[in-house]
């Protein structure tokens, strides 16, 4: 059987009598184009709403409540479950590192001692300015080893189990990690092995405050009560996280195989740069100081605190954006502050463009001809998306999440209009035939009857028709066959040929093709089971 990817493309030309071939359809334009608002997901607080508030006088509790309705602010060591923050001094494990066979590491500056966390046995007493490592020398036992320069190391004392630490013996004492280019500073480094794996994960242990010192989540020259009001939602997240990961104590196998931490300092969670942040950033140190161990509650227990750089003029709701009742007060509200001149939102408004073949190949089609907002959320961001197109030689639609959507393409918000661009100009994205006529173009099989046209209710001929057939199937030309007198000069004549000598037809009479005639839908149909058969 002869190829079967073109067979119902060319059943839906022939049947339509579709096309000629003279001119290219090619257009500077994206095949879609969007045009939308925001970055992020939406929820919770607004960072250039907010920092327009600040700008306009608001004070970070007023910014809070207004992206947080129905919510207070309190002291988080009033709000302890089970005394937890008042029995853990230092509750936050930052996890660094994931997976590593060996950790180097540096003193900045005081003192730290070396020491196994099982027995509680040290093994030297680490100086500022000397590099040090942690490696595993055979599964489960690891060692510590001192750099003494020209790529050798010497081994301090013996070896242990590979849970261990860095504790610090001064105030100041500050430990660099060259592979995160990132000095820590108030806590201890944790080292933790991983029978399962026979690796070790890195963590940083140190207390709320401390780890909020090393975030910086917004630009050191905005308003203060901008940053004051990022500051309590950061902490606000960080100590949800702490209470639903557990400390060291109480934490699930599960996190402990994933990273040993209740927080991870990337993206993920919330990225953490240690001192290195802390030092680089005053105005938020400040902020952490004086909003010193505030937290956003909801009905008197600790409230999820989230964020994204802007909404499209509405936050979302937790629910539309994760698909959980949890956390009510994480609402719809009025985010147009962000729009406004004191805002100075670079993402009020964006652009995006994408070909076709990037989302056939995101979506699993062979061609896509369409994308439509079929559905929006009360925010007025896009909660479905309905794609059109070829999957399999059959037209197909799919319907998408925004969230999904967004995801995928890595797009800046779903707060977005879609318009499709259709390769020929009079063939809307909404034709329905408009996925197989794309497909034909992409496929090499046409290029339209004019520049951006393809003359979707105009005839073809017969010589049109051999020259589908022929790009379609991509048969070869064989040199010297005339099987016909009245094609003799014809553009197409080549193709007519092939398809003579690939039994494909047999002319309209005796030595005669009739290339200038228009086709029949019998005709077509003999093509058709030759060309596949």
């Amino acid at each position: 059987m002869r190829s079967k990817r073109v067979f119902v493309s060319l059943t839906i030309v022939f049947s339509m009598l579709l096309g000629s071939f003279s001119a290219s359809a090619e257009t500077s334009d994206p095949d879609f184009s969007f045009n939308g608002s925001g970055w992020g997901h939406g929820v919770g607080l607004s960072q250039y709403g907010a920092k327009a508030l600040a700008a306009d006088g608001a004070t970070y509790s007023q910014i809070v409540s207004r992206y947080f309705p129905d919510t207070n602010l309190n002291d988080f060591r009033s709000i302890n479950p089970n005394g937890y923050f008042s029995s853990t001094a230092k509750p936050v494990l930052v996890g660094l590192i994931q997976n590593s066979g060996t950790v180097s590491f540096k003193i900045d500056s005081g003192s730290a001692q070396l020491c196994f966390d099982k027995g509680g046995n040290c093994v030297y007493y680490a100086q500022t300015g000397s590099s040090y490592r942690f490696s595993i020398v055979e599964p489960g036992l690891c060692s510590f080893f001192k750099d003494i320069g020209q790529g050798e190391y010497l081994k301090l004392g013996f070896s242990g189990g590979c849970d261990a630490s860095v504790k610090p013996v001064t105030s100041n004492t500050k430990v660099s990690i060259p592979f995160k280019a990132r000095s820590y500073g108030g806590g201890i480094l944790r080292f933790h092995y991983l029978p399962s794996s026979g690796k070790i994960h890195t963590a940083y242990q140190l207390d709320v405050e401390d780890y909020l010192k090393g975030l910086s989540e917004v630009p050191e020259f905005w308003p203060d009560a901008a940053i004051e009001s990022q500051v309590i939602v950061s902490r606000s997240y960080a100590v949800w996280k702490i209470l639903e990961f557990g400390t060291e104590g109480s934490m699930t196998a599960e996190r402990k195989k994933e990273c040993y931490c209740n927080l991870k300092d990337d993206s993920t969670d919330q990225i953490f740069r240690g001192w290195t942040g802390e030092e680089a950033h005053p105005s938020w140190v400040r902020a952490v100081s004086a909003t010193s161990n505030t937290i956003i509650t909801y009905q008197g227990k600790p409230a999820l605190g989230l964020h994204s750089s802007s909404s499209g003029g509405k936050t979302e709701s937790y629910f539309d954006v994760f698909e959980s009742l949890e956390h009510p007060y994480l609402q719809v509200t009025d985010d147009s502050a962000a729009f406004s001149i004191s805002a100075g939102n670079p993402h009020a408004v964006w652009k995006a463009g994408y070909d076709q073949e990037t989302i056939a190949e995101t979506f699993g089609f062979s061609w896509v001809s369409n994308i439509e907002v079929t559905d929006r959320n009360l925010s007025g961001s896009a909660k479905t998306i309905r794609i059109t197109g070829v999957i399999d030689g059959t037209t197909e639609q799919i319907l998408v999440k925004g969230t999904d959507f967004r995801s995928l393409l890595s797009m800046r918000s779903t707060t977005f209009d879609v318009l499709s661009n259709p390769r020929f100009k009079d063939v809307s994205a909404t034709h329905t035939f408009a996925g197989e006529i794309l497909g034909l173009y992409v496929n090499g099989i046409t290029k339209g009857c004019e520049t951006h046209k393809f003359c979707p209710n105009q005839q073809i001929t017969r010589a049109e028709m051999a020259a589908f057939l022929v790009r379609a199937l991509n048969l070869p030309s064989v040199p010297g066959e005339d099987p016909y007198k009245d094609d003799d000069g014809h553009i197409f004549e080549n193709e007519i040929s092939t398809l003579y000598v690939n039994g494909i037809t047999k002319g309209c009479e005796t030595h005669k093709f009739c290339p200038n005639q228009q086709i029949t839908r019998a005709e077509m149909a003999a093509f058709l089971v030759r060309a596949i058969y």
